[in-house]
């Protein structure tokens, strides 16, 4: 699929999910060499869903699936989890669109922060033996209970969770 084939998908995609009341938000597209596999990996192993995918296509209509089987190669994915969302793109189609990307490694010098409403500590004891952990959960002075992983990509992912303030006595 041709870049603007994909950018043309993606605001279709934002169209049906967007309303008037929405304000801005921060959406990243990292690169990656495989999205079937990196979406099989968020979605079996960190419990994302998929909400969207590009099939690679040649002199064709677009095809947009919204579910993954086995033998299906993509070009792009956009993919949500209790509010954060995360499109993949491959590298051949995101240096298309953007080819000073072209020699830069997959992975990234910055975390993805990931707040929950649920328990951390119960997220990392459900994710601990699945994923490459870079940092246990901690407290930290900030008021935020976080732990850090790595994916299948080399992208480091950190899930945090407000703490209650210290009751007072």
């Amino acid at each position: 699929m041709k870049g603007w084939d994909i950018f043309r998908a993606q605001v279709s995609y934002l169209q049906t999910i967007m309303d008037n009341s929405m304000r801005n938000v921060l959406v990243p597209n990292l690169m990656t060499e495989n999205v079937a596999d990196t979406v099989r990996y968020y979605q079996d192993i960190l419990g994302f869903t998929l909400e969207m995918a590009v099939e690679p296509v040649e002199n064709a209509a677009p095809n947009f699936p919204t579910e993954l089987t086995d033998d299906m190669n993509l070009d792009w994915a956009n993919m949500t989890f209790e509010g954060a969302e995360f499109m993949f793109q491959s590298r051949d189609s995101l240096v298309a669109e953007v080819p000073v990307l072209k020699d830069v490694a997959i992975g990234a010098s910055q975390t993805l922060y990931i707040r929950l409403d649920q328990d951390v500590d119960e997220h990392y004891q459900n994710l601990k033996d699945k994923v490459s952990v870079v940092t246990e959960p901690t407290s930290k002075f900030y008021g935020m209970r976080e732990w850090y992983m790595q994916d299948c990509n080399g992208y480091v992912l950190c899930f945090g969770q407000m703490l209650e303030p210290a009751q007072e006595s």
